[in-house]
């Protein structure tokens, strides 16, 4: 299975630039968000939950899994 990603991840370039892409979309949308929120303890509006989301994606995009609450 390993071998199958690896080789269409060779073949396919664009996917690891799509993936820098949503990271860096969403690094600049992030401080955006930060820059605005008066109250950065929770997601108030369709914004926040938007730039939250596309951060979980992009983590996920990127190899690192969201931290567990306990």
């Amino acid at each position: 299975m390993i071998d199958f990603i690896n080789n269409f991840a060779q073949q396919h370039a664009w996917i690891g630039l799509a993936i820098a892409v949503v990271i860096a979309i969403h690094t600049g949308l992030k401080a955006l968000r930060d820059a605005i929120d008066t109250t950065p303890q929770t997601d108030d509006n369709w914004f926040e939950r938007v730039v939250t989301i596309l951060g979980k994606v992009s983590g996920y995009l990127a190899g690192f899994r969201a931290k567990k609450n306990p």
